[in-house]
């Protein structure tokens, strides 16, 4: 790990920073399109044969988890979790539930006799995907699931790939189930896209799927988005922290193996006004890496995509941050609020010493579902909104369409459809 003056940054590395990443998954498409494709035409049968011969029959009985799976995951989990869940729950829903503060736009009368509104509605059927393999995310199934119930979807839908045992973490079935839901498949990569896509004989076909995962479900989200729509193509998870001489290196470095532990795509940013406080940071990284479990993921992370910079001022640090556009994007200043109102793109931004990532990862109730690889420049965070959609509505009178009809002839006759016009000229 070394530290560059961000001036400096060659054209080679700042790609390799701003792209992170982006395109790795080309190679991976057409073995994708193949799994697709076998899930839309055989379903269930495919999902049977993969796992079964992953983990043995006896253990992979059925595509959806039994009320006896659930059962048997409560007697695993202690009173620790449940109570940390209900906490989960009760914050997430709080913030969440202010989202949608109405389901009704304002009418406008842009005319007279003429009334123009927008009504929300909770698109009926979604999909979950909750990632598994190396980690276990029962928060992601809180962030993911709670939101949807707030918005009303009738039907939630939830995927997530099995453990070495063929069934779901203990813990991940324990907080679908505290959260209500009851549709619950064990089937995880490409397949679950597919399979909530397409329908089976025993997964429900969905209007929107929900969630990330392995590059196999990004590459398979980005496939079938039109078949279904998706919430974003979301990729590794990513750090970017803009601190000056009052910042915590400890803390910072803490920060930043949070989220190099991921995986060994994740990337980490350091861009700070300080030399001293870079070479510190760095001497703690070094040293709270050893105490990791994680430690290889975290150091490769590190060595792929990460990156330690001086910047000349809070300014430049801001501008490659916006251009960077970063899930997570930590302001450990003097001010951080005053920065807040320079950031133009980025995921979820925390400010201050104490405000980690961790917390937003759990606690606050702020939705850890976050746009990556640069997407923060157009995709908003996960929120209720996005299990919805606006139904636009109109009404004219008599009199109101008499005070357009001038316009809607003009109009049809230069685009030339004069069953348009017509339909207008009818009516008088």
């Amino acid at each position: 790990m070394k530290i560059i003056n961000l001036k400096n940054l060659s054209d080679k590395d700042y790609q390799r920073i701003v792209q992170r990443s982006f395109g790795a998954n080309e190679n991976i498409m057409p073995k994708v399109k193949e799994i697709i494709e076998g899930i839309k035409s055989d379903g269930d049968e495919v999902i049977m044969e993969k796992y079964q011969k992953r983990y043995g029959k006896e253990n992979y009985r059925s595509v959806q988890v039994s009320k006896e799976e659930i059962t048997q995951a409560y007697k695993k989990i202690d009173e620790k979790f449940t109570t940390a869940i209900k906490q989960m729950i009760k914050n997430i829903t709080k913030v969440h539930r202010v989202q949608l503060t109405k389901k009704v736009d304002t009418k406008v009368l842009p005319d007279r006799g003429i009334e123009v509104w927008r009504e929300w509605r909770a698109i009926e059927k979604i999909g979950l995907y909750i990632p598994g393999g190396k980690a276990i995310y029962p928060s992601s199934v809180l962030m993911s699931a709670i939101p949807a119930i707030i918005a009303g979807c009738k039907e939630i839908i939830m995927c997530s790939p099995p453990g070495k045992d063929g069934k779901l973490p203990f813990a991940t079935l324990v907080a679908a189930d505290m959260v209500g839901l009851t549709k619950i498949y064990k089937v995880g990569g490409a397949e679950a896209v597919a399979a909530m896509t397409y329908g089976t004989k025993t997964i429900p076909k969905v209007y929107k799927i929900f969630g990330a995962g392995n590059s196999y479900v990004t590459v398979a989200k980005m496939l079938v988005f039109g078949e279904v729509a998706i919430d974003m193509p979301a990729g590794p998870s990513e750090i970017f922290i803009i601190a000056d001489e009052t910042a915590n290196p400890s803390f910072i470095a803490a920060d930043l193996l949070a989220d190099g532990e991921h995986g060994e795509d994740s990337a980490c940013v350091l861009i700070t006004t300080s030399l001293q406080l870079a070479k510190q940071t760095i001497k703690e990284v070094e040293k709270q890496l050893t105490k990791l479990t994680t430690k290889a993921r975290a150091k490769e992370s590190l060595r792929k995509y990460g990156l330690f910079a001086v910047a000349h001022s809070i300014a430049e640090a801001i501008k490659f941050s916006n251009n960077y556009a970063p899930e997570h994007l930590e302001i450990m200043t003097k001010n951080p609020e005053k920065i807040v109102s320079q950031i133009q793109n980025a995921g979820s931004v925390f400010l201050g010493n104490w405000t980690t990532k961790s917390a937003g990862d759990y606690a606050t109730g702020a939705n850890h579902v976050l746009p990556t690889g640069g997407m923060a420049k157009m995709y908003p965070p996960l929120g209720v909104d996005a299990y919805g959609k606006w139904m636009q509505v109109q009404k004219c009178t008599r009199e109101g369409l008499k005070n357009i009809k001038k316009t809607i002839e003009t109009l049809a006759e230069v685009e030339q459809l004069p069953a348009h016009k017509n339909a207008t000229n009818i009516r008088f």
